[in-house]
């Protein structure tokens, strides 16, 4: 998936369609996110005499599928497609795989970070 949890992503389509906010839960198998204050309902709670809990009406983020999510580019200043390059030594980035185990030399993991395709802006800590 090209989000993850705390990304600051830009709604595409929708009735939030332009405004930006931050992910707070991802659903991996189903391809949803939840994002902050965005795509709110409404959900009835019904009264529970046992524990005294009331009847209420809960405002909460509802799912939206990852596809009409982008990530906020802060150069852009608004959503930005990302593309994978891998870190090597000295967080040096390749395009493939290959080459920046080629130059990890056998020692460290081989790490996986998103760049932004305009402006080459990283998402992802390069260690």
């Amino acid at each position: 998936m090209h989000v993850k949890m705390k990304d600051q992503v830009v709604v595409t389509t929708g009735k939030d369609a332009g405004t930006k906010g931050e992910v707070i839960a991802v659903d991996t198998a189903k391809n949803r996110v939840k994002v902050q204050r965005r795509n709110m309902i409404v959900k009835h709670q019904k009264p529970n005499p046992v524990t005294g809990a009331e009847g209420a009406r809960v405002e909460m983020e509802n799912w939206i599928h990852a596809s009409n999510v982008a990530l906020y580019s802060a150069e852009l200043d608004g959503p930005t497609r990302t593309r994978k390059k891998f870190a090597g030594k000295g967080g040096e980035l390749f395009d493939d795989e290959k080459s920046a185990l080629a130059s990890l030399g056998g020692e460290g993991k081989l790490r996986r970070v998103r760049v932004g395709v305009k402006t080459g802006e990283l998402f992802d800590s390069v260690d």
